[in-house]
Order: structure tokens, then C-alpha cells, then sequence
């Protein structure tokens, strides 16, 4: 049975991040499915009791729902989702609709197709696309408490960062996901699951966390399918060998090897080779509630990696579906190897890229697109010197005027290239005038620095 998952957020939700010394705690941008699972679990024992205190049927309920094969997968805010690794992108995002994929692009281009700047790849963070921006996340300072006295530490502060539960438009922020339940879960417990519920999630259940969560059975599109397949992970993987050491990534046959192993009976088709990998590594542990414990600290594959394989035949649509219900990797039922299958390039969630989405010259600030012509016309420095009058005075609010193009230097310049100068000295804003002086002047000093250092 798959699940739709919606949680609507009524306050701030404190998803805490590994502590880094005395630096606040910052929060997560998604409801990790540990964190979902917690607080179901939690909201269990409120409505049955401990499991070691109730009846056996209820206990077998329990194990089915938490610690046997029920899934349960990230919740993402509406607008949001994690970039893959094989993504690269404008490094300085002026160019919003460019995300060439390397799993399925064979560009080898290190810059933007529309604006020529610097590419960089996705650091498989959860990130917002389109006007889900803004005001994210709110902090918190409060006073240590003495152990002993019970009463305010002198000199020590504790601050913690927490998501906003409202998103840009002052709406109660709402967010999406799957529950996996497994096939022999009891129907109580598949009764009891789909209810609607108040839930905590996060830290500072006291005065913050507060959600309402409904499901619904979903009725899921098949994904495409093809003999090349991406296994785009939503959330960190444990990925082991037979001794249970972690895999070593850059040892492709071995890892090809474990995950035929591991998927072959879901997938009815062998795994030929991985291709290729674009992955990091992370530390996971967590906190076993019920025995007041900490879990053990895995290596595992951090979320937004990419593992992309050839296969002998196209895995069936429904394999592929059953996939990404299933999961790959150890402590599946606990959050971790969630995963989305792909046989096209990535897109931002949300419909946010489209195809009449800008390109080429629209996609950029035009005082970038001005900056770089100015620049090849050959006369950099001098129009980064004679600029700056004419900038200060549309500043002053005086009007725009072309006098510039009758000094001597540019008399001969080429016909095209006179119009694009006239135009921004015509219909260009003193702001965007200002930021093409200063683009102009960056491009001047490269140049100037890659001849003296030759």
C-alpha cells in the first residue's frame, strides 16, 4: 500500500542538524522520514500505550508499522526539493532555467550556455525554486539551565534555527511525501495510519513542531523506463558490502555487483554495469527513543547522489514504481535510501521551469550581457574611465543622451556594435548602468592579472 503524505505546518519546526560546537543548530529544509516516523511512532504510544505494556495483537501492530518493512520517505515543502549532484548550474544563478545533468547531458561545457559564467555542480541540498523563497528560517536564543541549581547559567546562550511554517505568501506552509507500507501490515494498523492526526515533529515539542498530518492511498504515474536508469537518492543511503563494511563508490564493479544483489528480485532485469557515480559521503546516527539510546553511526551516501546504471533489459515500469517505494540500503524502515528513478535530465519540482521558461539574453541581468559587450569591443579601460561621468550624471537625475558615441575613439566603430552602445546609453537604468561599470571593470582586471601572471 503507497501512501500520499500531507503535513501542514501551524508553527516552526525545529529539524536539527549534528550540533557544530558553539554555533547555533541549524534545522533541516524537509522533514526527514526518521523525524515522520518518530512522531507517528510517538503519537502510537499516546493512543495504545508502551508496546512492552500492551496486548499481542497490538504489539505485532507496532513492529509492523516501525520496525519491520513500512517506509516512510521525506516530506518536501511545495516548491521545493533536492538539486542532484550531477546537476550543474549558473554558479551565480542569474540563470534560473539552465540545469544541464551530467547523467544525461553529454555537454562538457564548464560554463552557462546563456550568460558565459562559471558552472558548478548541485550539492544535494533540499533548495527552494520560483517564489517559494524568502524568509525561510527563524532563530531562537535561550538560556542554558544549570544542572545542579536548576537556574539560568550565567554567560551561556543556546540558539537553535527552526523553518518557518509560513511560506512567501503567508500561507501555512505545507509539505509532501510517501509512506511504503509493507504488504503483511495488519488493517488496524493500515487503518490507523491513514487517519487524520495532530503530530509533533522535531525538537522543542513544548512550544514548536506542531502539524497536522493526513494520507491518502495514492494512485501514482509509472515513470519511464529505459535500458540507462538514475537512482536519484532523497536522503542518506547505507550501502554495504557482504561483511556489512560500507561500499567503496569508486570500486564500480563491486558496487554494481551489491546492488544487483540487493535489487535484482525487485527489478527482474541484471544490472550490467554503474556507469558512473556522483556521490558524497556523511555520518547518520539518531536517537532510539524507546530505550532512551543512541543508534549506531553509519557511513553512508549522502542525499541528492546519483547512481546511474545500464541494465541488461528496460526494468518495467512497475518494478521501477515498487523501487521507489522500496528503498535501497540498510534501516530502510528508519528513513534512510529513499530514492526517485530517472531516464531524463533533472528539473526543478514544482513546474517552475517551463518551456517558454527565459532564455539566452532574457535569462541574464543586462548589465551583464552590456559589461561583456562592451568589453569585446576592445575598449575596456577607456570606457571604464569615461563611464563614470555619465553614470554619476543620470544618477543626479539628469536625462539620458548618446554625446558619448561623437568622441573621436569611437567614430569607426562597426554599425552593430555602435547601436548596442547607444542603447545602453539610452535605455539603460543608472542602476543597471552602475552594475556594468563594475562587471566591465571585474573583466578588465581578469584580463590585466591572466597577462602579468604570463
Amino acid at each position: 500500500m503507497l501512501l500520499d503524505i500531507q503535513v501542514t505546518a501551524h508553527q516552526p519546526l525545529a529539524l536539527g542538524v549534528r550540533p557544530a560546537g558553539t554555533a547555533p543548530v541549524q534545522t533541516q529544509h524537509h522533514v526527514p522520514g526518521s523525524v515522520l516516523r518518530g512522531a507517528l511512532a510517538a503519537a502510537w504510544i499516546r493512543d495504545h500505550g508502551l508496546p512492552n505494556k500492551v496486548p499481542p495483537q497490538l504489539r505485532r501492530e507496532f513492529v509492523a508499522l516501525f520496525e519491520s518493512e513500512t517506509v516512510y520517505g521525506p516530506l518536501f515543502a511545495t516548491g521545493s526539493g533536492i538539486v542532484p549532484l550531477s546537476v550543474r548550474r549558473c554558479k551565480y544563478q542569474r540563470c534560473a532555467g539552465v540545469h544541464p545533468d551530467e547523467a544525461f547531458d553529454d555537454s562538457s561545457s564548464l560554463y552557462c550556455g546563456s550568460c558565459g559564467g562559471p558552472l558548478t555542480a548541485g550539492r544535494g541540498e533540499v533548495e527552494f525554486f520560483g517564489g517559494a523563497t524568502g524568509g525561510l528560517v527563524v532563530q531562537q536564543t535561550h538560556l542554558e539551565i544549570h544542572n545542579e541549581r536548576q537556574v539560568a547559567s550565567e554567560g551561556d546562550l543556546f540558539t537553535r534555527r527552526a523553518l518557518t511554517h509560513h511560506d512567501h505568501k503567508g500561507d501555512e506552509r505545507q509539505f509532501h511525501g510517501r509512506v511504503a507500507a509493507a504488504d503483511d501490515l495488519p488493517e488496524a494498523a493500515a487503518r490507523w495510519l491513514s487517519q487524520c492526526r495532530g503530530l509533533r515533529l522535531g525538537g522543542r515539542r513544548g512550544t514548536s513542531g506542531g502539524v497536522t498530518y493526513s494520507a491518502a492511498t495514492a494512485s501514482p504515474r509509472l515513470p519511464e523506463t529505459g535500458e540507462r536508469v538514475a537512482l536519484r537518492l532523497a536522503s542518506p543511503a547505507i550501502l554495504t558490502d557482504t561483511s556489512g563494511l560500507p561500499l567503496d563508490l569508486a570500486d564500480r564493479n563491486r558496487l554494481g555487483e551489491a546492488l544487483g544483489a540487493e535489487l535484482s528480485s525487485v527489478l527482474a532485469t541484471r544490472i550490467v554495469r554503474v556507469e558512473q557515480v556522483w556521490a558524497r559521503r556523511e555520518r547518520v546516527g539518531g536517537w532510539h527513543a524507546a530505550s532512551n539510546l543512541p543508534k549506531p553511526v553509519e557511513l553512508a551516501v549522502s542525499a541528492g547522489s546519483v547512481l546511474l546504471l545500464t541494465f541488461e533489459e528496460p526494468p518495467a515500469p512497475e518494478t521501477l514504481l515498487a523501487l521507489a517505494g522500496r528503498g535501497v540500503g540498510l534501516r530502510r524502515n528508519e528513513g534512510f535510501g529513499a530514492l526517485e528513478t530517472a531516464t531524463s535530465a533533472w528539473t526543478p519540482p514544482g513546474g517552475f521551469v517551463t518551456e517558454e521558461a527565459p532564455t539566452g539574453q532574457e535569462a541574464m541581468d543586462p548589465a551583464e550581457s552590456y559589461a561583456r559587450m562592451l568589453y569585446r569591443s576592445g575598449h575596456s579601460a577607456w570606457f571604464i574611465d569615461q563611464l563614470r561621468p555619465y553614470v554619476e550624471e543620470r544618477a543626479a537625475g539628469n536625462p539620458p543622451h548618446d554625446a558619448l558615441l561623437e568622441r573621436s575613439r569611437l567614430r569607426n566603430l562597426p554599425g552593430e556594435l555602435r547601436r548596442d552602445v547607444q542603447d545602453l546609453l539610452l535605455r539603460a537604468t543608472p542602476g543597471t548602468l552602475d552594475r556594468t561599470l563594475a562587471r566591465l571593470a571585474a573583466l578588465h582586471r581578469l584580463k590585466t592579472d591572466e597577462e602579468h601572471s604570463s
